[in-house]
C-alpha cells in the first residue's frame, strides 16, 4: 500500500504527503495562535489545548485535500 502514497521529492528525498501536510497544519495553526493573541482573542478561548488541536487536524486535512486528493 505505501506505492498509493503519493510521495514528493525535495532535494533527492522522497517524503510521504501526508507529512509535508502535518508540517503545513503546524506552521498554519501557529500562524493563527499569533494572530488570535495580536487581536486578544486568545484568551476568551477556554480548552485552548482542543482549539489548537482541532485547528491543526483541520489545516492538516484541508492542506492535503487540496493538494494531493485527486
Amino acid at each position: 500500500m505505501a506505492g498509493c502514497d503519493p510521495l514528493i521529492n525535495i532535494e533527492g528525498a522522497y517524503f510521504p504527503s501526508w507529512l509535508v501536510s502535518g508540517i503545513g497544519g503546524v506552521i498554519g495553526t501557529v500562524v493563527l495562535h499569533a494572530i488570535l493573541l495580536k487581536m486578544g482573542i486568545d484568551e476568551h478561548l477556554w480548552p485552548r489545548t482542543l482549539v489548537y488541536f482541532a485547528t491543526f487536524v483541520m489545516m492538516t486535512f484541508t492542506i492535503w485535500l487540496v493538494l494531493y486528493a485527486s
